[in-house]
């Protein structure tokens, strides 16, 4: 292949890289994607187009309706100026192509091609960056190397070029030198990555979209509404469970406590007016919200939140203490916690006090709460409702003794008599509550969190519903919950004085399990790593790892330590000090010999003999100089062995240099052109 073809390949590869960064982004829709790839179908084979464009009135007239359509689309039609900006971006790359003149113009589809991961990596926080990011290094190392190529290969006045092997042109030889000074490159990034200290995630607020508002996790929310995200299988959170914490995965009941309403009007539940306060971070840039009581374990989770459009914070309940790159987070009575930077709540870590799966002792008696209670008036607030579901209530826990056992007949009776769906049309104009029970019997969760919030408050019992997301799926190989968005969930939480709030969840709702391959579960282990080592890398995170590393050398300062301390008997120190001087004369030596008998070994055979056949007759080559000098200098002294000479010169250059094999033809000339230096001398 010829190098300006190469050239020209390297240069739409990595077009095609800087299009897949900007769809991993979310920049370019799969629309856009074609559009583009049309076009660049277009340039590769219109040249009859190309040399139209080239007219400078045409090309003209092009650039100011391109200066307009920009404009238009930056002000009016793109969503964010971001986007405004890569539209016109794509554009000029299109327009370069169809107007390349030679191929050293490709270097500046080569910065455009940047300027698209530059773009891309405002919105690509998978770990697919990464492989489109090494592409561009080795395709963008490869077409420097090739325009170098090609611009030796140009000819000039009084330079004589031999001809370009196509294997050092394109070929293993260069894409391999290519991978490894890409390969250096990344190695050297890397390592400035992670020492750079990092000033936070500042790439997220640059584009004002941050996913879409999640319907069920705002202050208002419709019986039914988890239905319509309980079938979404896109990723909501990874919950990372650190080394100590035990067997996680089989804890029953976790879950992923989020917002609480308190108040319901028939239709929907809402928060109503909770007592709220501002916490600010400690001295230890974090959140304490409460302390420990002893009554659960210590369970510590690190959160990498995607961005679904809302300000809770999730955590397994109760928080006790929250870190948060936030100088302060916003909490109400009810326990919810929010937090108002995006970047903030992306990446979080609590611990909590797990509560008990069915506390003992609960004894307290009926009549403990009253509605003219402010403490009690907003979890026992009804709105009117029809008489049979206070009934229905009344007759599920008869002849009960505590509000506690009420509660557990109650979550039993809906689990058992009532079956769990996603398909929630309405069969009557009844209030959705009183066709739940009396007439479809079957629902989603909110249906189950409701009713049995809405029973326990006709009975006198203080409840509040939760929303939030069930465990999701444990991945043994990052120790990780993949939290779905299908997950979203909701329960109740009931008060007894004796135990506090206390959780029923009497939704029949099995747990989601994928059964991935593991195959599956190591590659989204990757997409955690890559969220916390390098789209969340702190300056936090640096300074845990420089302590660590001076902890580690502390342990071998005793040891150290003891070798200054041992006795060495004074005959070692000659003895090592001779040893030393041999190691290092040997070196010498070795290090003197060693070009020649490299030089030696490269040296093809046949040129050897040629040089050997030269020196009879008294024709040696000078230091330093060449083989091509040499070549001419022979020919100057004995103008009939210039043609052999340079033949046997030019196959030396290609076996040597050209790392190219001799082809058979040239190998049985070789006899004859060596035969002739072997000749008396002529002329």
């Amino acid at each position: 292949m010829p190098p300006a073809l190469a050239v020209r390949i390297a240069g739409y590869l990595l077009v095609v890289d800087g299009l897949a960064a900007l769809f991993l982004a979310g920049l370019i829709g799969p629309v856009g994607l074609a559009v583009v790839g049309l076009g660049l179908v277009a340039s590769w084979w219109q040249e009859p187009l190309r040399a139209r464009v080239r007219n400078r009135a045409l090309g003209a007239a092009l650039a100011v309706a391109a200066a307009i359509a920009s404009a238009a689309d930056l002000l009016y039609l793109a969503e964010t100026l971001l986007d405004g900006l890569v539209h016109l971006l794509l554009f000029v790359v299109l327009a370069r192509l169809f107007t390349l003149r030679v191929p050293g113009d490709s270097r500046v589809v080569a910065f455009l091609s940047f300027f698209m991961l530059v773009a891309a990596s405002s919105g690509a926080f998978g770990v697919g960056f990464l492989f489109v990011f090494v592409a561009f290094l080795l395709l963008s190392t490869w077409m420097l190397l090739l325009q170098h190529v090609l611009a030796e290969s140009e000819p000039a006045p009084g330079r004589v070029i031999v001809g370009l092997s196509p294997h050092l042109a394109w070929g293993r030889g260069l894409l391999g030198l290519a991978a490894g000074a890409a390969a250096a490159t990344l190695l050297i990034t890397a390592a400035l990555f992670f020492v750079i200290p990092r000033v936070g995630l500042a790439a997220l607020p640059f584009r004002a979209k941050v996913g879409p508002l999640v319907t069920g996790f705002t202050d208002r929310v419709e019986l039914g509404a988890y239905g319509q995200i309980e079938t979404d299988a896109s990723m909501a959170m990874r919950v990372h469970i650190p080394e100590g914490m035990g067997a996680v995965e089989q804890i029953p009941n976790l879950r992923w406590r989020g917002i609480v309403f308190d108040e319901f009007d028939g239709r929907a539940w809402t928060v109503g007016q909770p007592d709220r306060m501002t916490l600010r971070h400690s001295v230890t840039h974090d959140f304490r919200l409460g302390g420990y009581r002893g009554r659960g374990r210590i369970l510590r989770q690190e959160f990498f939140l995607e961005p679904i459009g809302t300000d809770i914070i999730f955590a397994a309940p109760r928080i006790m203490r929250l870190e948060a790159r936030a100088l302060e987070i916003t909490a109400d009575d009810m326990g919810s916690v929010s937090i108002a930077v995006p970047a903030a709540r992306l990446h979080y870590v609590v611990e909590s006090e797990l509560e008990a799966i069915r506390p003992g002792g609960v004894t307290d008696a009926w009549g403990y709460a009253s509605r003219d209670d402010p403490a009690f008036a907003r979890y026992l607030q009804l709105p009117p409702l029809p008489e049979r579901i206070g009934a229905l209530a009344r007759e599920v826990t008869a002849g009960l003794r505590t509000p506690y056992e009420a509660a557990l007949r109650l979550d039993e009776y809906l689990a058992r008599e009532f079956a769990y769906t996603l398909a929630l049309e309405r069969r009557t104009a009844l209030p959705p509550l009183e066709e739940f029970l009396f007439v479809r019997r079957s629902g989603n969760c909110e249906y189950f969190a409701a009713s049995l919030a809405v029973m326990l408050r006709s009975l006198g019992v203080p409840a509040r519903v939760v929303g939030g997301f069930q465990r999701g799926e444990w991945n043994p190989y990052g120790r990780y919950f993949a939290v779905r968005m299908r997950d979203a969930h909701s329960w109740v939480e009931a008060y007894f004085p004796s135990a506090g709030w206390v959780s029923f969840d009497p939704s029949p709702r099995v747990q989601a399990e994928d059964g991935r391959s593991t195959v599956a579960l190591y590659l989204d282990a990757l997409r955690m790593r890559w969220y916390r080592y390098v789209i969340n890398w702190s300056l936090r995170d640096q300074v845990e790892v420089a302590v660590s590393v001076r902890r580690q050398a502390g342990r071998w300062g005793p040891w150290l330590a003891s070798l200054r301390e041992a006795q060495i008997p004074r005959v070692v120190w000659p003895v090592m000090a001779l040893l030393a001087a041999a190691a290092v004369a040997l070196a010498l030596l070795r290090g003197r010999a060693a070009p020649a008998a490299r030089a030696a070994r490269r040296i093809p055979r046949f040129y050897a003999r040629a040089l050997r056949a030269l020196a009879r007759r008294g024709l040696r080559p000078a230091p330093g100089e060449t083989a091509r000098e040499f070549c001419a200098r022979a020919a100057a002294a004995v103008p009939g062995w210039a043609e052999p000479l340079a033949s046997l010169t030019a196959a030396y250059e290609r076996a040597r240099f050209g790392a190219s094999a001799l082809t058979a033809g040239e190998e049985a000339a070789l006899e004859g052109w060596l035969a002739a230096l072997s000749r008396p001398r002529a002329g």
